[in-house]
């Protein structure tokens, strides 16, 4: 009898710690969450649009593209560790049905390149693409050529393998796009900008954190509208 109240007991101040230890919030995806944990595992993305989610890895980490045919589908990320938000970008072009993007871990701190996860993007047809044509080279860091692609109102710098890698746009500052035309680079004096054109003279560049980072490393400091120069915000 002892011996069963005892078991009782037992199992009863077991449930009891459970419930009282704190909650981990944890997005339960993926194939190691302890490594990679991501809120979703499988998203619809329309082209020409983007889907942002939340990540949280524990090590830095790159990634790669499998079955993608559009130069301006890519991935918006850190890429370093910690609790982040990370968008996917699919191109207005792209072609493919179902995407996957596949995450490696790479850090010296975790000496292995087994550790990986992968998101699939089932993509939705979009409206009609509008013309893309490619109106400048443009000089990169590295020394390298690049070029810019205006893709409706939206306008991509690519490296010299006509991969995205940063895009801007320009907002009206109530949350509306404004059209524009690339005219290509201005400078001030000090900094180079990209030069455009639009009906809306007080237009202003919009662009993410990740991105402004890119194009400053390039040498690009913001959008001349209208001959006025405009640093990114």
């Amino acid at each position: 009898m002892n011996k069963t109240i005892r078991t009782i007991f037992g199992i009863a101040l077991s449930v009891f710690m459970l419930a009282s230890m704190p909650a981990v919030n944890s997005f339960a995806y993926g194939a190691d969450t302890e490594v990679m944990d991501f809120q979703d595992s499988v998203i619809t993305v329309e082209a020409g649009s983007s889907y942002t989610m939340g990540l949280r890895s524990a090590y830095d980490y790159t990634y790669y593209i499998k079955g993608s045919t559009s130069k301006a589908t890519r991935l918006e990320a850190s890429f370093k560790s910690g609790t982040q938000k990370i968008t996917f970008h699919v191109g207005a072009d792209e072609t493919a049905k179902t995407m996957d993007f596949y995450f490696y871990v790479v850090d010296d701190r975790l000496h292995t390149t087994d550790k990986w996860d992968v998101i699939q993007v089932n993509v939705k047809p979009g409206k009609p693409a509008a013309a893309v044509s490619v109106t400048e080279t443009v000089s990169l860091a590295n020394g390298k050529t690049g070029s810019v692609v205006k893709i409706g109102d939206v306008a991509m710098m690519n490296n010299e393998s006509g991969v995205g890698m940063a895009s801007f746009s320009l907002s009206d500052g109530k949350g509306h796009m404004v059209p524009f035309n690339y005219k290509g680079i201005a400078n001030n004096g000090s900094a180079n900008y990209f030069n455009v054109a639009s009906s809306l003279g007080y237009a202003s560049p919009k662009i993410s954190e990740s991105d402004k980072a890119v194009m400053l490393a390039n040498g690009y400091a913001g959008v001349c509208v209208n001959g006025t120069c405009k640093n990114w915000p």
